[in-house]
């Protein structure tokens, strides 16, 4: 019997899928073993040293995606693995897995690079998927204009369900990252920096890769 059917197959997101082992996986050797110094000597960015460190071995670049993979604590790993879940299977089972890599790392290398330069002269370490991530919602932005986020909203002595359009949600969003990274003293902790420059990156290329 031959099957016809026009049904496409179910596709399953396996870059996601490992992305988010590998993460998990670096969280747990820095975690529950003793070579987190190691880690982050080899892998994570010091902002105070990175470009001189450039100068003398240019590899030293590949260090731009390799901090991506790496989380301070379970805390920072809990909020960009979250978002990345809510964001990344959507957006693979659209674009596929190769073009989602190539978007992923891209944000993450560009939101690291904008970061590393940014705070060269203080003694900072960079790490984290947050720039990728951030460049996830500007790909969602363009993927899923339409798409709104329900809430319950307070109305005196009543609960009300409503809705907003995503969109609005993460232009605010991007609003507060935007003041955090200008404000008189800011806190460099987080690194809005990579954050703004991610979701500008990921905007701007999922235009191509729709």
């Amino acid at each position: 019997m031959i099957n016809f059917s026009n049904q496409k197959p179910i596709y399953f997101p396996y870059v996601s899928m490992l992305l988010t082992l590998a993460f998990l996986f670096f969280l747990i050797i820095t975690e529950f073993t003793a070579y987190q110094p190691k880690l982050m000597e080899l892998y994570a960015i010091h902002t105070n040293t990175y470009w001189s460190l450039i100068q003398q071995q240019p590899l030293e670049l590949l260090r731009l995606i390799t901090a991506t993979f790496l989380h301070g604590n379970w805390l920072h790993w809990i909020i960009n693995n979250s978002i990345f879940l809510l964001l990344a299977f959507s957006i693979e089972k659209v674009i596929g897995g190769q073009k989602f890599i190539f978007l992923f790392l891209t944000c993450g290398l560009v939101g690291n690079l904008a970061a590393s330069l940014f705070l060269q002269g203080q003694d900072n370490l960079l790490i984290g998927a947050s720039g990728a991530v951030s460049g996830l919602i500007g790909v969602w932005l363009v993927m899923f204009p339409r798409k709104k986020i329900d809430f319950i909203l307070p109305i005196g002595l009543y609960l009300q369900k409503t809705s907003m359009p995503l969109a609005v949600v993460i232009m605010l969003w991007l609003v507060v990252q935007i003041i955090l990274q200008f404000q008189p003293h800011p806190s460099y902790d987080i690194a809005w920096i990579s954050h703004i420059m991610g979701f500008t990156t990921g905007f701007l290329l999922a235009w191509f890769v729709k």
